[in-house]
């Protein structure tokens, strides 16, 4: 009889020791996810404070640029010469009207006229008349392709008093500078100036082709030139 009942108190004591073991991994794994999902909710409130400073911190300093400037402010300059595109515009140009100039023949004429096919008349005139119509078409292209791309090199970029007008001075090959003064309005580049590689390509209105702005200049105030001539504008 006593064995029956110590048997049973045992059992018993058991039991309510499993009921507690259970209740207290339940509670333990309740603090767990509330200190987790407390855990998550601080970070996540930390980092969207942090981004909501940061764009706060970027919009008051775009506010806090000044374009209505009281003097003349050089914006960008660009110090690499252009002497070799010179060089190789004039050495281009006087080596092609040479080699016209040799290869050239009355006979192209002549034998034009005659009643001859594209053949015949090739073998007449012979391997010189290659040199002369390469010499004819390949001198003046290369001079206009030389000529277009120095004269697209920007080597000042001025932002007038009021910072309404701009002034682009660009290289030129007849002369030292060409300068280019427009509304602000009418300027805009294609790209962020902090993407640009090797050149930012800037579009005038108005006007064919890019001007380029060289990676290996000056940019003296970034801010004010992403503000008024690096802003992107539609027409």
């Amino acid at each position: 009889m006593l064995n029956i009942l110590s048997y049973r108190s045992t059992t018993n004591s058991i039991c309510k020791l499993q009921i507690v073991y259970r209740s207290l991994i339940k509670t333990a794994k309740y603090r767990n996810s509330v200190v987790c999902r407390s855990l998550n909710s601080s970070s996540k409130s930390a980092f969207e404070t942090k981004n909501t400073r940061e764009c706060s911190k970027q919009f008051v300093d775009v506010i806090n640029i000044n374009t209505n400037v009281q003097n003349n402010v050089m914006l960008y300059k660009n110090t690499t010469s252009t002497v070799f595109i010179k060089l190789v515009f004039f050495g281009w140009g006087f080596c092609n009207i040479m080699l016209a100039l040799m290869t050239f023949n009355p006979k192209y004429i002549s034998t034009w006229f005659e009643d001859l096919t594209w053949t015949e008349y090739l073998k007449r005139n012979g391997i010189a008349l290659m040199y002369f119509i390469y010499s004819v078409l390949a001198g003046p292209l290369g001079c206009v392709a030389l000529y277009i791309f120095n004269h697209r090199i920007i080597k000042y970029i001025i932002l007038h008093k009021g910072g309404k007008d701009v002034s682009i001075v660009i290289n030129h090959l007849f002369k030292n500078v060409d300068t280019i003064t427009l509304p602000l309005e009418k300027v805009k580049t294609t790209m962020a100036r902090d993407r640009m590689k090797n050149y930012l390509p800037l579009k005038i209105q108005g006007r064919k082709f890019f001007y380029l702005v060289d990676g290996h200049g000056k940019f003296f105030n970034e801010q004010l030139f992403d503000y008024t001539v690096g802003k992107a504008k539609i027409w």
